[in-house]
């Protein structure tokens, strides 16, 4: 049997951003339904400064529906949303690909809210996200969903944030790419919440588990 080469590993840094208040995100009597559909009662949560919060739970649970409340995209039906002091929140939705510049290359996509610190970082985020040589002139318009997907993670990890909201972060990725996802995230020093339904990136990354 052939072995392929290794890849090679890379590893970055996310960029600063400022630090927070102790509380970072707080819900209190949080309902949210669509119609008569009930999905979330009585919900209250406080995230503080420094929390790695996975949230699990079947298919139809309300995970999705409480991470838009949480990232500010939904609002509840009744109850309250509060954002802390100097939170600066990137959210990845599960069609987060849906956002992207059809017309742009992958390469402008990437650099087009790159802070300039980050540039010389691009063409090896791209690499670690599968995307290598011609990969980064593609027209975003061509790709796969899951090529997509992978942008537009690699994309919001050039962005300085303090709170990251990941909504099922590891679909469409390939172990490789997920290893690099979790290397990050372990080095990520702000607050964390996300969806997974995958143990292996629970068991590493969690300190709480709603």
């Amino acid at each position: 049997i052939e072995i392929p080469a290794e890849r090679k590993k890379i590893r970055f840094k996310f960029p600063d951003a400022p630090k927070p208040g102790r509380v970072v995100l707080e819900l209190k009597g949080v309902r949210k339904a669509f119609g008569d559909k009930v999905v979330l009662r009585s919900v209250d949560l406080m995230v503080e400064r420094g929390d790695r919060i996975a949230l699990v739970g079947p298919n139809g649970a309300g995970k999705s529906t409480l991470m838009r409340i949480l990232a500010g995209v939904d609002a509840p039906t009744s109850g309250q949303r509060l954002e802390g002091h100097r939170v600066v929140l990137d959210y990845f939705a599960q069609d987060q690909a849906a956002v992207l510049n059809p017309n742009d290359t992958v390469y402008e996509e990437m650099s087009s809210r790159s802070p300039n610190t980050m540039v010389p970082m691009i063409r090896s985020i791209l690499g670690a996200f599968l995307f290598s040589g011609d990969d980064v002139s593609k027209k975003v318009a061509v790709l796969s969903g899951g090529e997509r997907n992978r942008l537009a993670l690699a994309k919001m990890l050039l962005r300085p944030s303090n709170v990251l909201l990941l909504d099922e972060p590891t679909n469409h990725l390939d172990l490789d790419s997920k290893e690099v996802l979790l290397d990050a995230l372990a080095d990520y020093v702000g607050t964390l919440i996300f969806v997974s339904h995958d143990r292996y990136f629970v068991d590493h990354l969690a300190t709480k588990v709603i």
